[in-house]
């Protein structure tokens, strides 16, 4: 068994401008010359990113990534810069600050590089004195940068002078830094991908978050393809796994090699989904020559990958001037894989001028749909809790009001394995910042609570405007709020569970402690109602009867209806209100005249019995099918269930 290697997951990255000695100053710390292609060798230029494992003398190994400085390369340079933990920048002593470097520093600035070295090099080329010049030159350069403290060590590739002290300067700052988690999705924006012999499809790159090993299975995006690891190299081993924060090469199944490229992204099935939009913060570089108007075409530069975008200013402008920051959406032409957190720099589509860079705080794909406003808003919002996963995710939540979202969303929003989001769920269940719904789905606790309120506002408005009822309907209140069936039942569980409103069966709900609130008078007439129902038998008077003879408008008769059918002292069947005594009678006939083997009830017999009309007996008979006592089948009826059960 061949032991593995401790990687500590920080990576070194060079910055500077061409041919001022970064390919060499990597060789000399690791041993391993960085430039790995024929035509870098040929020209002497660093054209793509080149790797390799740098080992600490307290046994620490980390990864060092070598970035082209010429103009041109400047997107394999951001592809490199964006995985970086710890920065060397590379000056020349014989050069001193040239236009590359200034763009590196803008760039190591806007993709939130903070750790690192400045290195003076080619020292040997000149004299002492051009050496203390070139220094303070570069000191200068950076006063009024993020980068002034950082040390600025001169050393000399060519004779060894200051690497030691370059080493140990290098290596506490590695044991500083605190690795990258391996916690989280796996996901890997793809620098190379190429086809080894007897191997099959190889992938590259440093991984943002995450961990995997062999025999998972892995999906590369945009494309959708998936396989299972077969193989994973870091620094030149053979390794079980790779996580964030170490070159890694993955050997992939079942994926050919010839539809994968660079900016493509493996990670994690499930989780990730490529984008056509990005919602971001954005810094307009202060050394831009002119505003950035809304609608400019710019390229984006995320990841490994490079996409045509065009910008969409938030804040309401036309234009942000140089220095300014501000929130903006891309609108991209290619689809690219992009998380909250993750960093990007822009470009101007041509000339190739950096613009500046920012983090992103939302991404999306589908048609555009919402107001400017809108997404300034939501963007906003999200902007403010973006270090915070959890309250980033009860935004989300919010942001989608009272739709609920599935349980089996969660993991993918909250960028965590199933348990792991599970375990941070349960918490903010606990919590009430999300509130289970049903089953399977959840609402934002401030969204629930928002809803609840305005229900309850809904019902006191309800009992205000009709003081003789008992309860309110949830079919009325459901399509008031323009709630979801178990988002409405889930919302008034919590308030009666709360004591604030009383739920009972029929879908019939009213706030607790309320009730009809009735006069004198209409006391007085509710009795007179029941009295006459009751001299009726089983042939009551209708509404517009009962107005007459009581000399009342047949609005407020119903109305005393409705409370009495409420209250049990009537029984509701069709357009007419029974007398309780009447509806006993009706069951006690129908159980006599039941055919004690067929259970059949014959109707004209209950007619008799009960002395009343086709005009009250059908509509009586059809309540108690409703209610159980009787069942029809065809043209028949028979005794029902809550009839044989009644003593």
């Amino acid at each position: 068994m061949v032991l593995e290697t401790p990687i500590h997951r920080v990576i070194v990255g060079t910055a500077g401008h061409i041919d001022h000695g970064k390919s060499t100053l990597v060789r000399v710390l690791t041993g391993i010359d960085p430039d790995r292609l024929k035509e870098e060798k040929a020209r002497g230029m660093t054209i793509d990113l080149g790797f390799a494992p740098y080992r600490t003398a307290a046994g620490q190994q980390v990864g060092i990534i070598d970035v082209p400085g010429h103009e041109r390369f400047v997107k394999n340079m951001v592809a490199g810069a964006s995985s970086v933990d710890i920065f060397l920048l590379v000056v020349a002593a014989d050069d001193g600050v040239m236009p590359q470097t200034r763009e590196h520093v803008e760039i190591l600035d806007v993709l939130g590089a903070r750790r690192g070295i400045v290195v003076i090099t080619k020292i040997d080329l000149v004299e002492n004195d051009l050496r203390e010049l070139a220094i303070a030159e570069i000191a200068q350069f950076l006063e009024a940068t993020p980068f002034a403290d950082a040390p600025k060590l001169a050393v000399s590739s060519a004779t060894g002078e200051g690497i030691p002290e370059l080493k140990a300067e290098l290596d506490r700052l590695i044991a500083a830094t605190v690795p990258r988690a391996s916690e989280g999705v796996f996901r890997m924006p793809i620098q190379r991908v190429f086809s080894a012999k007897g191997q099959g499809t190889v992938v590259t790159g440093v991984p943002v978050s995450g961990s995997l090993a062999l025999g998972d299975e892995i999906e590369i995006l945009p494309i959708e393809q998936r396989g299972r690891v077969r193989g994973i190299q870091a620094y030149m081993e053979e390794r079980t796994s790779a996580a964030a924060g170490h070159s890694t090469a993955i050997n992939v199944s079942d994926v050919d090699y010839r539809e994968v490229v660079r900016g493509m992204v493996a990670a994690t099935p499930g989780y990730f989904e490529a984008a056509t939009r990005i919602e971001a913060k954005l810094r307009y570089l202060s050394s831009a020559a002119r505003p950035l108007r809304h609608g400019t075409d710019v390229r984006l530069h995320i990841g490994t990958a490079e996409v045509l975008a065009r910008v969409v200013l938030l804040e309401g402008t036309t234009a942000v001037e140089p220095g300014a920051e501000t929130l903006v959406q891309f609108r991209l032409r290619d689809p690219v894989v992009a998380a909250p957190g993750d960093r990007y720099l822009i470009r101007l589509a041509t000339p190739l001028i950096t613009l500046g860079g920012g983090v992103v705080v939302a991404s999306g794909s589908g048609r555009f749909q919402r107001s400017r406003d809108v997404t300034r808003t939501a963007t906003a919002a999200k902007a403010e809790v973006l270090a915070d996963r959890v309250a980033y995710f009860d935004q989300l939540l919010a942001e989608r009001g009272s739709r609920p979202t599935a349980l089996d969303e969660i993991p993918a929003l909250l960028g965590m394995q199933k348990a792991a989001a599970e375990e941070s769920l349960a918490e903010l269940v606990k919590s009430e910042r999300v509130v289970t719904v049903g089953r399977d789905k959840l609402l934002s606790g401030s969204i629930a609570k928002s809803v609840e309120e305005r229900l309850l506002a809904s019902l006191k408005s309800f009992h205000q405007s009709n003081p003789l009822a008992t309860h309110d309907d949830s079919l009325r209140l459901r399509t008031e709020l323009r709630l979801d069936e178990s988002v409405f039942d889930a919302l008034a569980e919590r308030l009666a569970k709360r004591g604030r409103i009383a739920v009972e069966k029929g879908g019939r709900l009213r706030l607790e402690g309320a009730g009809p609130r009735l006069s004198d008078e209409q006391r007085a007439q509710c009795e007179r109602i029941r009295l006459i129902q009751e001299a009726a038998g089983c042939a009551p008077l209708g509404a517009a009867e009962l107005a007459t003879k009581l000399g009342l408008p047949e609005k407020s008769i119903l109305a005393l209806l409705k409370l009495l059918g409420e209250q049990g002292v009537l029984w509701k069947a069709g357009d007419f209100h029974f007398a309780r005594a009447a509806i006993e009678r009706a069951i006690a006939a129908v159980k006599s005249i039941a055919n004690p083997t067929t259970l059949e009830v014959e109707v004209p017999k209950v007619r008799d019995q009960l002395g009343t009309t086709r005009k009250y007996l059908i509509p009586l008979l059809e309540s108690l099918d409703a209610r159980g006592y009787t069942v029809r089948r065809g043209d028949k009826r028979f005794l029902g269930p809550a009839a044989r059960g009644r003593s």
